[in-house]
């Protein structure tokens, strides 16, 4: 009996040290920080729209097609117009012969247009002198009219002055004329004398004509005797005389008649 009531507290004793120890230990287990759960990424019901690339990643050839052209700057959309005429890579129409090249010259007079409104004078001043070499007349008389809207500086004149001297364009020159006289006012008519000599002297038929025809403003006691000397070198006909005409009514304002 003794033995048995032994037996009965002994288990007695470990059953409440164990029950002691278990909830000593239930603090810690509830402190331990939970695991966080990634949520799950389902899939949407229907798939995403992609994502358009941004215009300054496109392919060039992309880039210049007139939708794009309208999200970039005019500065970046005349860039790409350059490099892909350049290229022979715009891919703006399916013909042949030139309409890729008037395609191109209409894109750029529309950026030229853009870059009046929206570009500083500093950009507008260096795509004007870029453009004023650029191999179509249009696009040279938007550049001459957008650089004539800009403070004149003699970078700009040279770069015009050396344009217009290898042109065959009467309708260009005829465009130029007033903006080199009113630069000539202002000093800036370095290189004027040569363009003019070369152009009625070697130039185009028409081009030779026109500046025949045009030269008065811009003779001077200087030059004078420079052109009465190619007009002698001329041989007769419509030219000659047209500059021969030019340099009497020169010596008749000079003389006050």
């Amino acid at each position: 009996m003794k033995a048995a009531l032994a037996i009965a507290a002994g288990a007695a004793l470990a059953a409440a040290l164990w029950w002691a120890t278990g909830a000593a230990d239930m603090p810690a287990l509830q402190a331990a920080p939970a695991v966080p759960v990634a949520p799950l990424n389902l899939p949407a019901s229907a798939p995403a729209v992609p994502t358009p690339a941004p215009a300054a990643s496109l392919p060039l050839a992309d880039l210049a097609q007139p939708a794009a052209l309208a999200t970039v700057p005019p500065a970046q959309a005349l860039r790409a117009l350059q490099q892909c005429h350049a290229a022979d890579r715009c891919r703006l129409t399916r013909g042949e012969g030139m309409d890729e090249h008037f395609a191109v010259v209409g894109l750029l007079r529309e950026q030229i247009d853009r870059l009046a409104a929206q570009g500083s004078p500093a950009e507008q001043a260096a795509w004007a002198r870029e453009l004023l070499a650029f191999p179509d007349g249009h696009v040279q008389a938007a550049a001459l009219a957008l650089a004539a809207k800009l403070p004149p500086s003699a970078e700009t004149a040279a770069a015009a002055v050396s344009a217009l001297a290898r042109t065959y364009d009467a309708v260009l020159l005829g465009k130029a004329y007033p903006v080199l006289q009113q630069w000539q006012q202002l000093g800036l008519s370095a290189g004027y004398d040569d363009m003019f000599v070369g152009l009625v002297h070697t130039g185009g038929w028409q081009a030779a004509q026109s500046v025949a025809e045009n030269i008065g403003p811009f003779l001077n006691a200087g030059n004078v005797g420079r052109f009465e000397q190619v007009a002698r070198q001329l041989p007769p006909g419509a030219r000659q005389q047209a500059l021969l005409r030019s340099l009497r009514d020169f010596e008749l304002q000079r003389r006050g008649g």
